[in-house]
C-alpha cells in the first residue's frame, strides 16, 4: 500500500505547471520565428511577382482588342492578333501559376504554426492543465493599441474562427461568441455574411489578387523595358 502511494505520488510530481509549460514551449520556438518570416517573405515575393503580371497582362489585352477593331484583317494583322493573345495567354497562365505556388506555401505556414500549437495542447493535457474558461478573459484588461475582433470588439484570445466571406468586417470571431465548440468542417460564415450573397469567381479572384501587390518579373524583362508596340512580321 505503501508503495502505490509512493508511485503515486511520483507521478504527481511528474506534472508540469501551466507556467512550466508555457516557458517549456517558448523554447521550444526559438526558431519559429524566423521560418515564419521566411515564408512570409516568399509570399511577399510572389505578391509583388503579380502586380506587375497584372499591368502586362492589362496591356497585352488592350492590344489584342484594339488590333481585332480594325476594319481591315489583313494577313498581317492577323498575325499581330494573334501575338498579343498568346502574351494574354501566357500572362494569365504565369498568374494561375504563381498562385499555385502561393497556396503551396501558405498551406506550408499553416501547418508549421498547426504543429506547434498542436504541441501546445498535447502538452498541456498531458499536464491536466486546464486554462481559464474565456468568462475569466472578460474581466482582464487589454491594451488598448491590440487589434480588435468579432462582435465583441475585443482582442484575440482562445479558439478564434475566420470568417469565409470575402467581404466580411469583422473576419475573425471568438469560438464562444459565435456559439462554436469545436471547429466546424468546410466553408464558415458568421451570422452577418451567412446569407448574403457570394460567387466564387476564379478569374475575379485572381485579378483580386493581382492587384493588391506590386511588380512581375518575367526573366530579364523589366515593366518599363515591356514592348507596347506592335511587333512586326515580315
Amino acid at each position: 500500500m505503501d508503495q502505490e502511494t509512493n508511485d503515486t505520488h511520483s507521478v504527481d510530481n511528474e506534472f508540469k505547471s501551466a507556467t512550466e509549460v508555457l516557458d517549456d514551449y517558448i523554447d521550444s520556438i526559438y526558431n519559429l520565428g524566423s521560418e515564419v518570416v521566411q515564408n512570409l517573405t516568399e509570399l511577399q515575393n510572389l505578391d509583388e511577382q503579380l502586380e506587375k503580371l497584372r499591368a502586362i497582362y492589362k496591356v497585352c489585352q488592350e492590344k489584342y482588342f484594339e488590333v481585332l477593331e480594325e476594319s481591315d484583317q489583313s494577313d498581317e494583322e492577323e498575325k499581330i492578333a494573334s501575338y498579343w493573345k498568346d502574351k494574354t495567354e501566357k500572362a494569365y497562365d504565369d498568374a494561375l501559376h504563381i498562385q499555385d505556388e502561393k497556396i503551396a506555401v501558405a498551406d506550408k505556414l499553416y501547418s508549421l504554426i498547426s504543429r506547434h500549437l498542436e504541441r501546445l495542447d498535447d502538452e498541456l493535457a498531458r499536464n491536466n492543465i486546464n486554462l481559464e474558461s474565456d468568462d475569466d478573459i472578460s474581466d482582464m484588461e487589454f491594451d488598448p493599441n491590440e487589434t480588435l475582433y468579432c462582435f465583441c470588439r475585443r482582442p484575440e484570445f482562445g479558439n478564434m474562427i475566420q470568417c469565409d466571406h470575402p467581404r466580411c468586417e469583422n473576419a475573425w470571431y471568438h469560438w464562444d461568441c459565435v456559439g462554436l465548440t469545436q471547429q466546424p468542417s468546410g466553408q464558415w460564415f458568421c451570422p452577418d455574411c451567412e446569407f448574403r450573397p457570394y460567387e466564387s469567381n476564379p478569374l475575379d479572384n485572381l485579378m483580386h489578387a493581382i492587384e493588391s501587390f506590386a511588380m512581375y518579373s518575367y526573366p530579364g524583362q523589366g515593366l518599363d523595358d515591356f514592348t507596347l508596340s506592335n511587333p512586326q512580321f515580315h
